[in-house]
């Protein structure tokens, strides 16, 4: 996302297509390589990849750790991306970080920098917590991960969340492609996948786990019990051991779960994980806005998610309304057969960003899919969008998603 008045500007969202590391690692030389005095724990996948972040970095922190954490994209602000001790980082060290980022980034191919906005961003974190003599870095990937910028690192363990259909005209249609970018982040050191794949993606997990002598740990799911799940947070036992998550959905289950074995492999204690699991809490991850009626917000934004959120309220016996929005070049059709036998009506937005779809093509691929037209309201402002549904839920329930931009354009003075 461009950024007006910062270094950010200088450079393009997606930089010059690239097909290895090497622009990268040349500007991270430039800075004297500060990646290679942290740790990491690096994340890949398609959906959970900030809710295990979450989960890592505060049981990390409960553990006494001086903990940053690198994720994306942002909801409130930009400096969001770049936390220590879960603390959004100071302006005046973001713009000291990011000058100096972008300031050798321009070095690289003259006055036409090839740099992505990302890449600068990642140095500049890099930069901040070498400064800040950060004991480990919780490292998000930002596309793929075979040849995301952050995968510059070896890390001290890896984790491969759940894996889907998501930005496929960069990482490939087929879901064993999408797979090898992501376990591209895979090296000698273990590695924790989240436990439900699709085949096609445990089977690229596996391959390259194999070929770098990685150890690959899966959580084991019948070791779960007493499972009480509910949109207001969720309470388990895993090997014996109890946990609740803030966060609600079996989804978010699963993504502890995988978190839980990461932070066991580095012999974290069991109660700070037990605490940093508890405490962890993101932003529109099925985050509840208003009580009455229930308006919930979740950005998930492709199929996988989409039907993951859907999942929490199926068996609710209440009038549900849907405000869906979504941004050119997602699967926002796959997202729309999640919802079309779960609304009871939908309400379309498309004024939360320029690149967003407009609400006419969504109105026609919901008919498409079966929804009767006569429940598919539309509404640009999605204030009004979320108002209409409240009012169209007759005292049920409001589901807002498809889109991380809609769920940042609502949480903001919310």
């Amino acid at each position: 996302m461009k950024q007006n008045n910062s270094p950010l500007s200088l450079f393009s969202a997606g930089g010059k297509r690239v097909s290895d590391l090497s622009r990268f690692t040349a500007l991270c030389d430039m800075l004297g390589n500060p990646q290679n005095d942290l740790k990491f724990i690096h994340i890949a996948g398609t959906n959970g990849k900030g809710s295990v972040c979450e989960y890592l970095s505060c049981a990390l922190i409960e553990a006494g750790f001086k903990t940053g954490k690198f994720t994306s994209p942002y909801i409130y602000t930009i400096h969001e991306r770049i936390q220590l001790q879960n603390r959004y980082i100071p302006k005046k060290d973001f713009d000291e970080n990011l000058q100096k980022a972008a300031g050798a980034a321009l070095n690289i191919g003259g006055g036409d920098s090839p740099c992505s906005q990302f890449e600068v961003l990642t140095a500049a974190a890099f930069l901040y917590y070498k400064k800040k003599k950060a004991d480990i870095v919780v490292l998000e990937t930002g596309i793929g991960g075979l040849l995301d910028c952050t995968n510059i690192i070896t890390p001290e363990i890896s984790v491969i969340t759940a894996i889907g259909y998501d930005h496929s005209d960069i990482l490939g249609e087929q879901l064993s492609e999408i797979a090898a970018h992501k376990a591209g982040i895979i090296k000698e050191r273990p590695c924790v996948m989240y436990p439900v794949q699709e085949r096609a993606a445990y089977v690229e997990i596996r391959r390259q786990c194999e070929k770098t002598g990685a150890e690959l740990i899966i959580p084991d799911t019948d070791s779960v019990s007493d499972e009480k799940i509910s949109v207001y947070g969720n309470d388990f036992t895993y090997k014996g051991e109890k946990y609740h998550t803030a966060m609600g959905g079996r989804h978010q289950i699963l993504n502890a779960l995988a978190a839980i074995e990461a932070l066991c492999s580095l012999g974290i204690n069991s109660d700070c994980i037990k605490k940093g699991i508890k405490k962890a809490q993101v932003p529109a991850r099925l985050q509840i806005i208003r009580k009455n009626p229930l308006v919930v917000l979740d950005g998930a934004h492709n199929r996988q998610g989409i039907a993951a959120s859907v999942s929490v309220f199926e068996n609710w016996r209440v009038r549900k309304a849907v405000v869906f929005g979504a941004l050119t070049g997602k699967d926002y059709i796959g997202a729309l057969a999640e919802l079309t036998s779960f609304a009871h009506c939908l309400v379309l937005t498309d004024g939360f960003a320029e690149n967003a779809i407009n609400c006419a093509d969504l109105y026609r691929s919901a008919v498409l899919l079966g929804f009767d037209g006569s429940r598919i309201y539309t509404v640009g402002e999605p204030r009004r969008a979320v108002h209409l549904a409240a009012e169209l839920c007759g005292g049920g329930m409001v589901l807002v998603t498809g889109s991380l931009r809609l769920a940042s354009q609502l949480t903001i003075n919310n």
